[in-house]
């Protein structure tokens, strides 16, 4: 008797488990329900106008020829991708299905008082309505409830988010052109970062040369005083102020009242560039910021009448100092303008000489004995490759208790020098004067010791070989 009832339970089981399959075989077999596409009045047709009402305020944009214009937006760039898309949306306007008695019962589905809706005028002259609803309860995706003229549907609601655009979404959100003009980098020539408080800072271009078949461009600083630029600016600043995206509109054509409260009416900084296109023409252009709040910065771009909110971390320049854009490179006279090289560190002392230096028979000379003209310009290039940490143009540290490190002498053909003088300023750290003190430097102490050490071994007699 037990052997039966467990075999019944059994049998029970394998019934239970093929019910089960065949319910899956059927609903797999089951059609998927097919999108309806709405039927469009003034359907093959294209549209000419949109006039929407929302929240934001909504927007009237008519196209003639696929050109998009925004009411009261005339005078400004409009983003011509974001028209183009908000057209396409609404000519291929597609349903998931329709409410057959929607119409009766629009207050069911958030339509009595739409969140949004649309007049459509079609190039052949018809019109058409679209009021946007509610949400879609109990759906894996993300519907809307639509009325079009006067018909209840659902569809998936990025089909119908141009519908809650405002004004400003369709403005370009291009703060500064392309680096690039067709297949060229444009050649900066000019850039200036002014702050409310304190002084402006300047870079101007100079000149350029072919190194290894690639154009080096070359800059200085102008303002707040002359001195060379540093060779990085062209690589970490000025990619970073072109093709500038803001991240949103804030407002457009704003009071006087609304610049003042974004800290626009004076702005925090101000950035002005100026560079040549691929047809040698002069361009320029500036923008204006606020201060930053909350990782977040209003932005002004000239001649263009609206605030944006920009990401603080798309603007670099905000935080360029002026030890960021000086060269730091200590001492660097070109090699064929030596006519000697002197170098004194407590006991060692090394001198050179040099003459005819890039002519055939040039010679170079420690003491009596001739050095390997490579071997001297290897060394001679780390001695001037010396980067500090930090320049100095005013409020120079008290040298008189601080023990000199070195002493580095170059004197030249007609008869002028340069003196440097290494001193310790803290146990790894040099303070290098250049001659009586019209600049000096922060530098690591193990540059100098390096550098000791290369000119003992080249006075050895040793080849030295350059270090990349």
């Amino acid at each position: 008797m037990k052997r039966q009832w467990i075999m019944a339970g059994i049998l029970c089981l394998c019934l239970v488990a093929l019910g089960a399959v065949w319910l899956a075989m059927g609903n797999s077999s089951k059609p998927e329900e097919k999108k309806e596409e709405i039927a469009l009045s003034g359907k093959g047709e294209t549209a000419r106008t949109i006039l929407a009402e929302n929240e934001q305020g909504g927007y009237t944009i008519e196209w003639n020829k696929e050109k998009a214009a925004v009411k009261g937006l005339e005078d400004l760039p409009v983003d011509e991708a974001v028209a183009k898309d908000v057209k396409a949306a609404l000519e291929s306007l597609t349903v998931e299905r329709k409410i057959e008695d929607g119409a009766d019962r629009l207050e069911d589905f958030g339509l009595s008082k739409a969140s949004a809706r649309a007049e459509i005028r079609w190039e052949d002259g018809t019109e058409s309505q679209l009021l946007l609803g509610g949400e879609v309860p109990d759906e894996e995706t993300s519907l809307r409830y639509i009325s079009w003229n006067g018909e209840v549907y659902t569809t998936a609601a990025g089909n119908v988010e141009w519908l809650e655009y405002g004004e400003g979404d369709f403005l370009s959100r291009t703060l500064t052109p392309s680096e690039t003009d067709g297949d060229q980098t444009v050649l900066v020539t000019r850039v200036s970062i002014v702050p409310r408080d304190g002084e402006e800072m300047t870079l101007a271009y100079t000149d350029s040369q072919e190194l290894s078949g690639y154009t080096v461009n070359s800059y200085e600083m102008v303002s707040p005083r002359e001195y060379p630029a540093d060779a990085s600016i062209t690589e970490n600043l000025f990619p970073g102020l072109f093709g500038l995206e803001a991240d949103a509109v804030a407002s457009v054509h704003p009071e006087e009242s609304e610049k003042e409260a974004a800290g626009l009416s004076d702005p925090y900084k101000i950035l002005q560039v100026e560079y040549t296109d691929a047809e040698g023409k002069t361009q320029s252009f500036s923008l204006a910021v606020g201060e930053p709040k909350d990782g977040q910065v209003p932005v002004m771009a000239d001649g263009v009448d609206v605030i944006y909110q920009c990401s603080q971390d798309k603007l670099s320049w905000m935080n360029v100092t002026e030890q960021d854009l000086v060269s730091h490179t200590v001492l660097a006279p070109d090699i064929k303008t030596l006519a000697s090289l002197e170098i004194r560190a407590g006991e060692e002392e090394y001198a050179f000489q040099m003459e005819n230096v890039g002519e055939e028979e040039e010679t170079f000379r420690y003491g009596e004995e001739e050095l390997d003209g490579d071997s001297f310009r290897s060394f001679y290039y780390s001695l001037i490759s010396f980067s500090a940490d930090e320049v100095l143009f005013e409020d120079y540290p008290d040298t008189s208790a601080m023990e000199e490190a070195a002493r580095i002498r170059f004197v030249y053909q007609d008869g002028s020098e340069d003196v440097l003088t290494c001193f310790q300023e803290a146990p790894r750290q040099l303070y290098v004067k250049l001659d009586q003190g019209e600049r000096g430097y922060r530098m690591s102490a193990s540059l100098l010791e390096n550098m000791l050490s290369t000119a003992k071994r080249l006075a050895a007699g040793e080849e030295i070989t350059a270090r990349y």
